[in-house]
């Protein structure tokens, strides 16, 4: 995405005022009016365009302005090979086709800062900044200079071709790879690398199952501790596949993970984490159906820590204990692994 952008603004924004006075005809003193309007349409551009990034969506919206913006170079590809454009119809043409492609431009630097964690992202910016300015700002202007100053329209068209290719190539990633990202929080999308995940699962330390104590309370400890353990397997397996990202990650309960070993963060987090997801089920053993925001608000869960209530929602639901209806609110399992008894929208509890 940053090569296409790059490569298609660059060279355009560095050779306009070239390409209007060699192949139009428009005089040196008239180049910053063209300019100017230009400059217009690729203000408007983001400033229409983005509301619906957040509305349509992060994917439709990224690769429909990337395949959109490319498509319309091809036509001004074609257009300069069969000689059929003025002055006039080109600057429109250029106006329409940036004022799309701007919008796509911008969402390249909106995808990096979104889906890579808090503490990499500016590192992630750069990174990706200086490759796709280094791959596609340099080489375009250049190879696009290059075909202005042969006078051959047919190169300049080719030129046309290489930077819609490039901008296809980018809607395309964004397609295949896209992350919908609209009206999240940036943390459930990239969880944080202060709750990143325990570097040896296999030896985080065992609950204490609980001697001496009552044997209610035992059973309990017991049954969270099968949870928890169960968690653990099916974190271990899906940390196996291939994804992007930093893996498994352990729910971070506070401050921890500043001192100590990775067990003591595993199993601290797991108790955090199930105690959470507790209080997920009796808030909703006491409301009945409740939508997340409600629920979150109830809790008052944003006071939890980046990215935990989302986490104990996705635990929640994952192990059964709380469904989410067709209208997206949540409530509780109709049998829950804490009882086994009716508890849900059809139990006696519901």
């Amino acid at each position: 995405m940053f090569i296409g952008q790059a490569f298609l603004y660059n060279a355009v924004v560095f050779d306009l005022g070239t390409l209007l006075s060699e192949f139009f005809s428009v005089a040196s003193s008239d180049v910053p009016f063209y300019f100017a309007i230009f400059a217009l349409s690729n203000f408007l551009g983001p400033l229409t365009l983005g509301r619906y990034f957040d509305t349509i969506g992060r994917v439709p919206m990224i690769a429909g302005t990337y395949l959109a913006s490319a498509a319309l170079v091809a036509v001004l590809g074609v257009l300069l090979l069969t000689d059929s454009l003025t002055t006039t119809s080109f600057i429109a043409l250029l106006m329409v086709t940036f004022f799309i492609a701007s919008a796509g431009a911008s969402s390249a630097y909106l995808t990096v800062s979104e889906i890579f964690p808090l503490e990499t992202r500016a590192l992630a910016i750069a990174l990706f900044f200086a490759v796709g300015t280094a791959a596609g700002g340099i080489a375009g202007p250049e190879l696009f200079g290059q075909f202005i100053h042969s006078g051959d329209a047919d190169l300049v068209a080719l030129g046309f071709f290489i930077g819609a290719g490039a901008m296809a190539l980018g809607g395309i990633a964004e397609l295949v790879l896209g992350v919908r990202a609209e009206r999240q929080s940036l943390e459930n999308i990239a969880r944080p690398l202060s709750a990143a995940e325990a570097e040896d699962a296999e030896t985080a330390a065992p609950l204490p199952l609980g001697d001496g104590l009552p044997e209610g309370e035992q059973a309990g400890i017991r049954a969270r501790s099968d949870r928890i353990n169960d968690r653990r397997a099916r974190a271990r397996a899906a940390a196996s596949r291939l994804r992007p990202g930093p893996g498994r990650a352990f729910h971070s309960p506070g401050m921890i993970g500043t001192a100590g070993t990775s067990s003591r963060y595993e199993a601290a987090s797991d108790v955090a984490l199930d105690r959470e997801v507790a209080d997920v089920e009796s808030a909703l053993d006491r409301g009945g159906e409740t939508s997340r925001d409600e629920l979150e608000r109830i809790l008052v869960a944003r006071e939890w820590g980046p990215g935990r209530f989302g986490t104990a929602m996705r635990v929640a639901v994952l192990e059964g204990r709380v469904v989410r209806l067709p209208d997206g609110a949540y409530a509780l399992a109709v049998v829950s692994p804490r009882t086994g008894d009716g508890s849900g929208p059809n139990g006696p509890g519901g």
